[in-house]
């Protein structure tokens, strides 16, 4: 039988609260409680024990030799509760299978599909959520928590979160396959000035990628078609309007598109795509086992890093 009937988790807390504080008005703040509900609660809980737990005076709250000794108990009741919460919230997810992934445009577009098809025939119980989005907005997910991770690259390290490469992706000129510039191997930077570029705007983490990689390069044109997504500009591209730099994964596959893709040189910049994760937060078992098939199916070789900006 319980002998403390009473005694509840919202009692406990609130006497935590008052300790931590030292302060019923600021454990009533913490709490979004009124000072009468938080006193109500602190009585009950003394009340259930016959004891006194706090000595208040008008100027300061302290706890009693009862109160000392309860603190860390209480204490140790609330974190082991939230970590049995936790438990069984993630039990819970496990076996619901649902993952929800950031990803900027290009990944989601020309890397992906091939790996959520071998996943998906590995795991159909999965529920794949795929939030597509610019590079700031796939980082401030991941950062908020409303993705568990994001696969992207990262223009500058951020304290708060971790980095995982999987692979290398240059940069690479795209043009018309009738144009001047198709006749060559590969185009070095400068080059590119006589021709209109098409051109992420510059909020555009390749923008934004390129510009820092070749700031002290005159290779610019004056003529530019800035355009919000950089997969756009494929098709103007292939409508000859212009010429643009690409990711080489968003290079059309097709060997009979009206596209010429040439390596850029003088220097080689890349951008290394990887998985963006939250330090403080341990990845469920679902986004452990997906990151194990992204790392089988996009190895990170540092090797390809050499000579690349």
């Amino acid at each position: 039988m319980n002998r403390f009937p009473t005694v509840d988790l919202d009692a406990l807390r609130a006497f935590v609260a008052v300790a931590s504080h030292a302060s019923f008005n600021d454990a009533a703040i913490e709490l979004n409680l009124s000072a009468s509900a938080l006193t109500r609660r602190i009585k009950r809980l003394e009340e259930a024990l016959d004891v006194m737990l706090f000595e208040r005076t008008t100027r300061s709250v302290a706890l009693t030799g009862s109160g000392e000794l309860l603190l860390p108990r209480a204490q140790g009741v609330l974190r082991d509760l939230a970590a049995s919460l936790e438990l069984v919230s993630e039990a819970t997810r496990m076996r619901a299978g649902q993952l929800t992934i950031a990803c900027i445009p290009t990944v989601t577009k020309f890397m992906l599909p091939s790996i959520v098809s071998s996943y998906h025939k590995r795991r159909p119980e999965v529920r794949l959520r795929l939030i597509e989005a610019n590079l700031a907005t796939v980082v401030q997910r991941v950062a908020d928590g409303d993705a568990e991770f994001g696969i992207a690259f990262l223009v500058n390290e951020t304290p708060e979160l971790a980095f995982d490469e999987l692979l290398v992706d240059p940069y690479v000129l795209a043009c018309p396959a009738d144009h001047p510039l198709a006749a060559s191997e590969h185009v070095a930077w400068p080059e590119l000035r006589p021709w209109p570029l098409i051109v992420s705007g510059t909020s555009s983490g390749n923008r934004r990628m390129l510009d820092a990689a070749l700031r002290d390069i005159d290779w610019r044109p004056d003529r530019l078609i800035e355009i919000e997504h950089l997969t756009t500009s494929l098709g103007l591209v292939e409508a000859g309007l212009g010429i643009s730099i690409i990711p080489r994964c968003a290079a059309p596959r097709d060997p009979h598109a009206r596209i010429a893709i040439r390596p850029l040189v003088d220097p080689t910049v890349a951008r290394t795509i990887g998985l963006i994760r939250r330090r403080d937060a341990a990845l469920s078992p679902i986004a452990r086992d997906f990151r194990l098939a992204l790392r089988r199916m996009a190895p990170f070789d540092p090797s390809s890093l050499r000579g690349v900006i």
